[in-house]
């Protein structure tokens, strides 16, 4: 039985929208199954549905969901899901610059900001240009830099599981691309501006061809008064990109949305390995309406803010040692095996998040709803017991 548009759009209207849209938009425990690598035919049970009674507090979602204006304007949206996005992309970029203080010049979407991370390495890094990361950090460049036959240079976190400067500026002799992650994931911890600053001129003094990308995608959970922004880096140094994204405090992990911030002589190095059309009519609409949105944004952070000091508290009265976390996931030396750990907890109904190598003790927990944590926290106990 065909589906008229106007059939499709009563199906997901206002009284639906909470059963069909918001798992969907949220996408919780995405990036869980991202480190699973793509599904191949025979591979249904690592990629299935997860039960609804799962917490799932593995891939640093927001579990709030985007909120309600989000869903409104998605909905809306369908009625020109028949058409490539135009205008439309003209109206989130217009609603980013206002909101980011830049001009559209400055800004490039991408497909979330893993489609930006990718896109950087194909442009910046390659044959004799290597790649620069901290180890352990987000893997998205990492694991594309072979793709382009980039060498990976990868500098362990120092001992409180910051990145080391120091260290990634001696390794980017030579470089290509630079990734910082700030604050960086898995380690939850987060670096000064003045510290990211003297970074970006001890890079260009040793390597003047070397570009730096600051990975932003926790910036709305930072506490710590010494950080900022890098976007004023980004638009005064052409070796300077900032990576956004609407996957996290915006809880739009399954639209797919993110953008770069940089200058227009750097950004037209990026554009030729970008999809042509690598975004869409709901994630598009969703962006215009709440980038701006500061109240709604300003509850995220009261919200996780609350549940990150609850998890901290748990694990620290327990006697664990844990990052400073200026992010919505904690990291934990819970001083047994992680892989094993997971396993344990899963049984129990509590999915936490994967290994992150060298760092194998190191457990990094996500931070879901206050009633979510008390329930992980019950399971975790037990399990280090």
């Amino acid at each position: 039985m065909s589906l008229s548009r106007r059939a499709f759009l009563a199906s997901v209207g206002a009284g639906s929208a909470g059963v069909m849209l918001r798992p969907i938009i949220s996408a919780r425990g995405a990036e869980a199954l991202l480190a699973l690598g793509r599904p191949e035919p025979g591979d249904p049970p690592a990629w299935s549905v997860p039960p609804a009674s799962l917490v799932r507090i593995d891939s640093n979602e927001n579990p709030n969901g985007p909120g309600d204006r989000v869903f409104a304007a998605v909905r809306d949206s369908f009625g020109v899901a028949n058409r490539y996005p135009r205008g439309e992309e003209r109206a989130a970029l217009d609603a980013i610059a206002a909101a980011r203080g830049v001009k559209v010049e400055n800004l490039m979407l991408g497909c979330g900001s893993t489609e930006i991370l990718r896109v950087a390495t194909a442009a910046f890094a390659g044959p004799g240009r290597a790649l620069v990361q901290g180890s352990p950090t987000f893997e998205v460049m990492g694991r594309f830099a072979p793709t382009v036959n980039a060498p990976v240079r990868n500098v362990p976190v120092d001992a409180k599981l910051r990145l080391d400067l120091d260290a990634m500026a001696s390794a980017a002799k030579g470089a290509g691309v630079v990734y910082l992650c700030n604050p960086n994931n898995p380690t939850a911890t987060v670096l000064g501006a003045a510290a990211v600053r003297q970074f970006v001129e001890q890079v260009a003094a040793a390597s003047p061809a070397t570009v730096v990308l600051i990975d932003e995608a926790y910036h709305e959970y930072v506490d710590d008064p010494s950080y900022a922004t890098a976007i004023p880096l980004a638009l005064e140094n052409p070796n300077v990109v900032v990576a956004r994204t609407f996957s996290k405090v915006y809880g739009m992990a399954g639209l797919r949305l993110g953008y770069a911030i940089a200058r227009p002589e750097t950004l037209k190095r990026m554009r030729p390995w970008l999809l042509e059309t690598n975004t869409n009519q709901p994630a598009l609409a969703g962006a215009t309406v709440t980038v701006a949105d500061t109240g709604r944004i300003a509850d995220e952070q009261r919200l996780n803010r609350s549940a990150r000091a609850f998890t901290l508290d748990f694990f620290r009265n327990a006697g664990y040692a844990t990052s400073d976390s200026q992010a919505n996931f904690v990291m934990v030396d819970i001083r047994r095996d992680v892989k094993t750990f997971k396993a344990e907890c899963l049984k129990q109904g509590v999915s936490l998040g994967r290994p992150f190598p060298p760092l194998n003790t190191h457990l990094r927990v996500s931070i879901g709803t206050m009633a979510e944590m008390q329930r992980a926290v019950e399971v975790i106990r037990g399990a280090l017991a």
